[in-house]
This record gives structure tokens, sequence and C-alpha cells, in this order.
């Protein structure tokens, strides 16, 4: 398929990729739809949602709303988070190109699904924690994706029977400071920033440099966004046609 973006680009972003010692990839959801998953801040899946379930996933996926109405967040939790589909596709394997190559500094993922299986980055910083991980509110124990994918209801410890909490950052909560430092840094350090689909929390880390840095910062997006003029260039392509065509 042939791409949409101008030839010159193109190659200019292929040299800059070839010439490059430190890439970071910051991973959005494009790169969870292009796995098999899909937007839940999209308008169609915001209108599903609301229509199945009687509130947004914005509402849903917050701090207040796990606290106040938790039946109702395992609900939709379960059925929508825990059910989507996160696999490899061709953008992971050119950044795996990276990595052999000694290019790729770390991956910084904004999904809270993780990397896929199979998928194997030396360092990865997960900004928004990660649905393998939950932990009891309680006692503390730690249980994995398939305890809480099969539980019934409201997924609780089996050791205090209190309610399991998902290690994942919701909306309305602070990153972890310790987390957020590393991604700042992993940002600070890299001469090429490839920012592969937009963060459903609006976070501006991938513009947090120094400006006086010298940097090309690509943003991956098939939407109209304000950030567009912080950037150098804005790829409307799939990433699963456009990266692995700059890294050959």
């Amino acid at each position: 398929m042939k791409l949409e973006t101008d030839e010159k680009v193109i190659n200019y972003i292929r040299g800059a990729i070839k010439d490059a010692k430190n890439i970071v990839a910051v991973i959005g959801i494009e790169m969870l739809v292009e796995g098999g998953g899909y937007d839940l801040d999209s308008n169609e899946e915001t209108y599903r949602a609301e229509t199945l379930y009687g509130y947004t996933p914005e509402d849903m996926l917050s701090a207040s709303f796990f606290n106040a109405k938790i039946e109702r967040f395992y609900r939709f939790y379960k059925n929508e988070i825990l059910t989507m589909d996160n696999k490899s596709t061709p953008s992971y394997e050119a950044l795996i190109k990276l990595q052999e190559r000694g290019k790729l500094l770390g991956v910084i993922s904004q999904n809270f699904h993780g990397i896929p299986v199979g998928v194997h980055f030396k360092n990865v910083v997960e900004l928004n924690g990660n649905v393998n991980s939950n932990k009891c509110i309680r006692c503390g124990k730690r249980f994995g994706f398939n305890y809480m994918r099969n539980a019934p209801g409201i997924p609780v410890c089996d050791q205090c029977q209190a309610a399991i909490r998902p290690n994942i950052r919701l909306i309305g909560e602070r990153v972890n400071s310790n987390v957020m430092t590393a991604a700042v840094n992993m940002c600070e350090a890299a001469d090429v920033l490839l920012i592969l689909g937009k963060n459903m929390y609006n976070d501006r880390l991938e513009y947090s440099v120094d400006p006086k840095q010298k940097q090309l910062k690509i943003l991956f997006s098939k939407e109209e966004t304000l950030n567009d003029r912080k950037v150098d260039f804005v790829i409307r392509d799939e990433i699963r046609l456009f990266l692995p065509a700059v890294i050959d």
C-alpha cells in the first residue's frame, strides 16, 4: 500500500533514524488499535459504552467511579478492558530492529495493556501501569491477569476477601513521580522521539523536553490535534505501514 506522506518527508525521517543514536518510542492508543484493540476515547466507542453501561469510558475508568461504583466498574473493566486484544504488529517488529542495532534507548508505554506477548524490549517505562498487575486494597497481595478476568463479579482477595485493585492509573490520578521521572529522563536523552499515537490522559510528557535541545519529534496520529505545532512532523499514515518503510 502506498504511503500518503510526501516522499521527501519519508526520506528525511529515514535518514534521521539511520543517523540517530538514541531513539525513544512513546506507545499510544493507535498501536493498541493496530494490534486488535480499540480506542475507547473515540466517538463511536464512547456512544456504544454509554448506551450499554450508562456511562462513558472516561467516567468508568476514573478513580472516583472505582471508589463509588466498584461493581459497575468491574462489569465494564472485565467486559471491555480485559477482553481487548493486544497483539504484535509490524510496528513492534520495526522497533525491535532498532533495538538490535543499538539505536532504541527505550520504550514508554502509555497504554495499560502493556507490551504484546512475544515482544521484548530491554528498557520499558509503563507510564500508566499494567492490567497484568493487581493488588488487594487491604493486605497488598498481588494477583495476575487471569485471576482478575476469571473472578465472578468484583475480584476479591483469596486471603482476606477484600476487593482487588488493578495497578493502573485511573483518570483523576497523578502519574507515579518515580515513573514520570524515568519517562522524562528517557525523553530528554532522545535525539529522535517517535510518538506512536495519542494518550487517553492528554498528558504533556512527549513535549516536556528542553526546547533548546536538538531533537526530532514525530507524531503519528490520524486526528487533528492542538499539539501538532509542537512536533516536527505529523504522520497520518498507519504506523504499521510507515515504521517498516523508514526502518529498513
